[in-house]
């Protein structure tokens, strides 16, 4: 990739960060609700089809990563950029400096055309306790690297520094907002077990980091391997149900099976169903009311976005369009950070065999930011891509 037209990005890019300039300013108009994909999934057309803009992230990966990745071919992007163009659906943002992609060609297109901004956090960086921490961790992680041949494998790769970074800026926001136990789990298993260590802290941005800092107010979205292995892992637990709306893990609203278009074309089709039966208002009032803490508005829009993917599962136009999908899959929806009534557990209700009874350790100091306003309840869609239903002919 253009060295120059690197080099200029990134002295934008730069500039915009050190001027406190938040993400939302620096990206184009959003249509709710908006999802954030925190993990790589290939539920990406899904997902699309669900949201009304999708954060996309791209890092600077090889191109059959990518491709593994998201279930994308490369020689899909200039399709991928003309749908982008023409509906809005996607937003990309970049997940390193500009600088770190300049081996990654086949990115050039989607850079040159959205300029897509650094995705940074509402965390202020200019924080002198982060800048503090950050020296200190920095200098830890690196003399640990140095003592495993694992972690030295992965330096000696662009994708590998990315990983290892992107682990940095986690292992240092945690001990940031105060979850040293969950920081000292990822820090004693780093040299002894680093697979454990590298899908600890993982696990921990999707669910705990992300929630905490993102200042789109995206609907997150999960796939049920992610919460299973949280579970395995004693990231997450039921509590009881506490008075005054006690914020927790996540509360279920509902579990509904919808369509599952895997290619562009299918997505285009679900796209208009979904307009046709207004599931896009309907589900960003629903993010709003939970942002909102609002409980009677929450019982509505949950009941009647129940009504819209009933009624879609049921139209007979999917059926005979042959461009779109033929199977289903399982979505939940729910809240992380906020109990609803005398629900349970949205953890516990999809996959109690997992679930660690004992309250989990972060609990406590995830409740706290939640009641200084430092982080807010989220919606979160958790997809089962392993149970497809077969759609009558």
């Amino acid at each position: 990739m253009d060295s120059d037209f690197l080099e200029e990005y990134e002295n934008r890019e730069i500039d915009a960060l050190k001027r406190n300039i938040p993400i939302s300013e620096r990206i184009g108009k959003l249509k709710t609700p908006i999802f954030n994909l925190v993990e790589d999934s290939h539920s990406f057309w899904s997902q699309i089809a669900f949201s009304g803009t999708t954060i996309f992230p791209l890092h600077p990966i090889p191109s059959i990563q990518f491709e593994q990745a998201w279930n994308i071919s490369t020689d899909e992007i200039p399709d991928l950029i003309k749908f982008v163009r023409d509906t809005g659906k996607i937003q990309f943002v970049l997940t390193e400096h500009p600088n770190c992609y300049k081996e990654f060609d086949y990115l050039e297109p989607i850079l040159r055309k959205f300029s897509p901004p650094i995705y940074s956090s509402n965390v202020n960086i200019f924080d002198e306790k982060l800048h503090e921490l950050w020296l200190i961790h920095k200098k830890e992680l690196e003399h640990l690297i140095h003592l495993s041949p694992e972690w030295q494998r992965q330096m000696e790769t662009t994708s590998g520094r990315h990983v290892l970074g992107t682990h940095l800026k986690s292992y240092v926001l945690l001990r940031y907002y105060g979850f040293d136990k969950i920081a000292d789990t990822f820090i004693e298993n780093f040299v002894a077990y680093p697979n454990f260590a590298h899908t600890y802290i993982a696990i921990v941005e999707y669910m705990i980091l992300y929630p905490i800092g993102d200042p789109l107010n995206a609907n997150l979205s999960l796939s049920i391997d992610t919460i299973q292995k949280a579970t395995d892992m004693g990231l997450s637990s039921t509590l009881e149900t506490k008075k005054n709306n006690f914020p927790e893990v996540g509360s279920y609203l509902m579990k509904k099976c919808t369509q599952y278009p895997e290619s562009l074309d299918a997505c285009k089709n679900l796209m208009s169903l979904y307009e046709d039966n207004d599931l896009y208002k309907i589900h960003s009032a629903l993010n709003d009311a939970i942002v909102g803490r609002d409980n009677s508005g929450i019982i509505l829009k949950k009941s009647e976005m129940a009504e819209v993917l009933d009624n879609v599962w049921q139209d007979k136009r999917i059926k005979n369009r042959s461009t779109t999908c033929r199977l289903g899959i399982d979505a939940t929806f729910g809240i992380i950070g906020y109990a609803l009534g005398d629900v349970s557990g949205l953890l516990g209700s999809i996959i109690p065999e997992f679930v660690n009874s004992t309250e989990s350790h972060y609990l406590d100091h995830y409740s706290d930011l939640i009641a200084k306003g430092t982080a807010k309840p989220y919606m979160a869609t958790i997809y089962d891509f392993k149970k497809k239903y077969q759609i009558d002919h």
